[in-house]
């Protein structure tokens, strides 16, 4: 009787689960977690983490961002342009947010509207990054 009930502890203990009902970590953390994915290149694991991170706080503008950004690197134009877009509406007229909108929107073949886009992130802060998108933009 003994060896059985061992027996039973230890098929069920070995078959257990951990199961966590709540996430721990707080939305700022999901989007430092998502950002260090998306340096090593882990963008599947990056985007789960800033999509986590907006479930948590929607109004946090940086993952919508980053969301945009890796919706960039993969060549999804269109939901970069949404993300974006969205960012400046929770951050109004951020330059580094304008800066990749007005490359996505180039990107997607509206050279006119992302000439206006950049024009107006040089505007509210000069910087070698935004010539450079200009320089694009215009075809130099």
């Amino acid at each position: 009787m003994r060896k059985m009930i061992i027996l039973f502890l230890f098929f069920t203990l070995s078959c257990a689960q951990i199961v966590v009902l709540s996430d721990p970590l707080t939305a700022q953390e999901h989007l430092n977690l998502g950002y260090i994915y998306e340096r090593k290149g882990e963008l599947k694991l990056a985007k789960e983490e800033y999509e986590k991170a907006l479930r948590k706080d929607k109004n946090l503008w940086k993952a919508r961002f980053n969301l945009g950004n890796i919706y960039a690197k993969e060549g999804d134009y269109a939901k970069a342009e949404e993300e974006y877009r969205k960012a400046l509406e929770l951050h109004h007229e951020d330059a580094d947010v304008l800066n990749n909108l007005a490359w996505v929107v180039y990107k997607q073949g509206r050279r006119e509207e992302a000439l206006s886009i950049i024009q107006k992130a040089i505007s509210l802060r000069d910087s070698k990054e935004y010539r450079e998108t200009l320089r694009e933009i215009e075809g130099r």
